[in-house]
């Protein structure tokens, strides 16, 4: 999906130890990732911020780290970790972690925002290891505090990333299955991706296993790769693999590499969840265009919508749409009920031509074809990937004071799965 005229994202990954920074935009033929040094690929930028003694500004990055190796600044470290965990930071005085990850992140994204600044971003889209609610909310107050409103926001994990990065790509190289194997040290992460030949559009899904760890004897460390290898492409035909990963490095890969290359093409690299973060938000801004959508466990599994009318125009109204983010339906709606105290919610999954009607009674509501209620719909996301529905009465003002009377409605995971 390639970038309108007008349109900027930005990619950022946030691991652990480092992040990193794309941006795609028109006259890119693919994302652009960022270095902190020019001319180099230093794309892992640690989340540490040094604070020089002589000057007291803060710097990242190569500088920073050179800096606390000479001992000309104070260093602070692993501030994802610790701002999450809303610890403090003591160097030259004390500092909330989150304050500093803050001025870490306006840096980073200095690297890769357009002229125009933070208001003419399209998307910059967060791809985190994992999505909790908790971590979602986090990330979300964070972007909010680098300027960006809401629409602008997309959060998702590196799953995501891998599914919009390989998508992004040739058709023949997610024809049939793509597999990414990932070595930060802790050991081989598989991830694979499947999309589906049976709807329209394709659904596509990623799932994750843990193969092991790897010896640290290059010889041994190839062998017990490629037995790792043998059983996850055993009667599985896989179009494309993917390295990432520091433990990928070096010429150790002998047997295992012929392996991966056997009828299938194979990419070794370090920024594919920053690029695919830039990719997901391109799809997300021209998913009617999309060739697929990508569900997984914080996804809206089903199309809900209410059907309204207009004059003389009958037309259903997203309440939430299937693939969505499940932590970004939050929204509020205002609507004219007109005969039964009844809201009829249609729920209908992505490829199909039949929905299936839930209906919500709303006891004690006065209703009529003559007279209408004024209702607020407050969409919320609850944990454990569930939507609640407040309704509430909200009268016509002066001229007809509402009840007061409110509703709650839960639609729970089994309802759109």
């Amino acid at each position: 999906m390639k970038p309108g005229r007008e349109e900027w994202y930005i990619g950022i990954e946030a691991s652990r130890r480092w992040l990193q920074v794309s941006c795609y935009h028109a006259g890119l033929t693919e994302p652009e990732t960022k270095s902190t040094l020019a001319g180099t690929e230093l794309y892992q930028i640690p989340t540490a911020l040094c604070k020089r003694k002589q000057t007291g500004q803060w710097c990242f990055g190569e500088e920073g780290r050179r800096l606390a190796e000479t001992g000309e600044g104070y260093y602070a470290a692993d501030l994802l970790k610790r701002a999450f965990r809303k610890e403090t930071v003591s160097l030259d005085r004390d500092y909330a972690a989150q304050d500093l990850l803050l001025v870490l992140l306006r840096k980073v994204l200095r690297l890769a925002l357009p002229a125009k600044g933070v208001e003419a971003v399209t998307k910059c889209v967060f791809s985190l290891e994992q999505i909790t609610s908790e971590s979602a909310e986090f990330v979300w107050k964070l972007a909010k505090k680098l300027g960006f409103l809401e629409g602008q926001i997309q959060i998702q994990d590196h799953k995501e990333s891998f599914y919009a990065y390989v998508v992004s790509q040739e058709a023949y190289l997610w024809q049939h299955q793509a597999i990414l194997f990932e070595e930060e040290g802790e050991g081989v992460y598989c991830r694979l991706l499947v999309c589906s030949n049976k709807t329209i559009p394709r659904i596509a899904r990623a799932s994750e296993a843990f193969l092991g760890k790897l010896p640290e004897d290059p010889k041994q460390r190839d062998k017990a790769f490629l037995e790792m290898l043998k059983k996850v492409l055993k009667s599985r035909i896989v179009s494309a693999a993917y390295l990432i990963g520091e433990g990928f490095e070096g010429n150790w890969m002998k047997e295992s590499l012929a392996m991966i290359c056997r009828g299938r093409r194979a990419f070794q690299g370090k920024n594919l969840y920053t690029k695919g973060a830039c990719y997901a938000g391109a799809l997300q801004a021209h998913q009617q265009e999309a060739e697929t959508v990508y569900f997984c466990e914080y996804k809206i599994k089903e199309h809900i919508s209410l059907k309204v009318s207009r004059g003389d125009e009958t037309f259903f109204y997203p309440i939430a749409e299937a693939g969505r983010n499940h932590h970004e339906v939050g929204k509020e709606v205002r609507i004219l009920l007109k005969g039964e105290p009844v809201l009829e919610l249609w729920m209908q999954q992505p490829g199909s031509r039949e929905a299936r009607i839930e209906s919500l009674e709303l006891p004690g509501l006065l209703v009529s074809e003559e007279e209408a209620a004024r209702l607020s719909i407050l969409v919320v996301p609850e944990k454990e990937e569930r939507i609640l529905l407040k309704v509430q009465d909200l009268g016509f003002g002066v001229i007809r004071r509402g009840s007061g009377l409110e509703w709650e409605y839960e639609i729970g995971r089994d309802s759109h799965e």
